[in-house]
């Protein structure tokens, strides 16, 4: 078997045109007892994730990055569509997984599964932090693309719980759209089956895709380097 270990060109954070991009930062996917936490529990706490997601958010304030956030959430109507569904999709739907009563109203929202976790709300309840349109399935069936581009963005750092599957849809989505797209690998979680791990099945497919994979760390000082120039 040949190994593939090409390196792509470093990529250059460039302030102007960078956005940090995070995708379900809800209370199911984040927070204990949460619908979803309890089938990403081990990795949320071995990766650290809420709190290198907290560490994201507070770097972009400190150097005047704009964030966007992809929620996602399920609505009354979602339970009348016809067709099947993959069976991750069709366990968050009929799990109640960021379930709201309506799209015309929020009353329902704060402190729900679907609301944004109390730790991050400071920093997104702000005029840089963009919440995009609800993304249904996996990829973003949102606004996301159109809002970046009209900050004129290029670059967007991304991370997220769902690794493997809302994340990477996301980040294949961009990706599609033109942007170049770095990964956070260790402010991400993802479930297993039988099959294997999806964070490693992650790892793997943004080593092929993704333009870069770092870590927090490096992420953080970079975005802080790029600030100064």
């Amino acid at each position: 078997m040949t190994l593939f270990t090409h390196r792509a060109p470093e990529v250059k954070l460039d302030k102007e045109r960078t956005a940090l991009v995070l995708v379900d930062i809800q209370n199911d996917f984040l927070t204990e007892g949460g619908k979803y936490y309890v089938l990403i529990e081990e990795l949320m706490k071995r990766n650290n994730v809420n709190a290198n997601l907290e560490t994201l958010l507070q770097a972009s304030k400190d150097n005047n990055y704009p964030v966007f956030m992809s929620p996602h959430y399920f609505f009354p109507h979602d339970h009348k569509g016809k067709t099947a569904l993959g069976h991750m999709e069709d366990l968050a739907l009929h799990g109640g997984v960021v379930s709201r009563e309506s799209p015309l109203h929020f009353h329902d929202v704060p402190g729900s599964g679907a609301d944004v976790p109390d730790r991050f709300r400071k920093y997104m309840e702000d005029s840089e932090t963009t919440v995009t349109s609800r993304h249904v399935s996996y990829a973003p069936t949102s606004d996301l693309a159109l809002l970046l581009r009209r900050r004129k963005i290029e670059k967007v750092i991304m991370a997220g719980p769902v690794a493997n599957l809302c994340l990477e849809d996301h980040m294949r989505n961009l990706i599609q759209h033109g942007f170049e797209v770095i990964m956070v690998r260790d402010a991400v979680a993802a479930a297993s089956n039988e099959e294997g791990a999806g964070y490693d099945a992650a790892m793997i497919n943004w080593r092929f895709m993704a333009n870069a994979v770092w870590t927090t760390e490096e992420t953080v000082r970079r975005m802080a380097e790029a600030a100064k120039e």
